[in-house]
Order: structure tokens, then sequence, then C-alpha cells
């Protein structure tokens, strides 16, 4: 019984999807780093 493979999108796709995320993230590091503001940790949310 031959086996049903699902099509898949080209790699190229998702590399550049991974690139755009990782040029994202560091253009916000770099802000951050200019404008000296520093990521804080937000305390447990009270319902």
């Amino acid at each position: 019984m031959p086996q049903v493979v699902a099509a898949q999108k080209p790699p190229a796709a998702h590399t550049q999807a991974l690139l755009r995320l990782a040029r994202h993230r560091i253009s916000v590091l770099f802000a951050m780093l200019r404008d000296g503001t520093f990521c804080e940790p937000c305390g447990p949310r009270l319902a």
C-alpha cells in the first residue's frame, strides 16, 4: 500500500521567516542597548 506524503513548503520559505525573526530580534537588542533600557521580569498576575 503506497504511503501518502503531505505536500511540504520549500525550505527556503521557512528559512526566510527565521532570518526575518532573527533580524528583528537583533534590532530590538541594539535598540535596548542604545537606549539603556532592559527587560524587567513581570511579577505574577493576580486574578
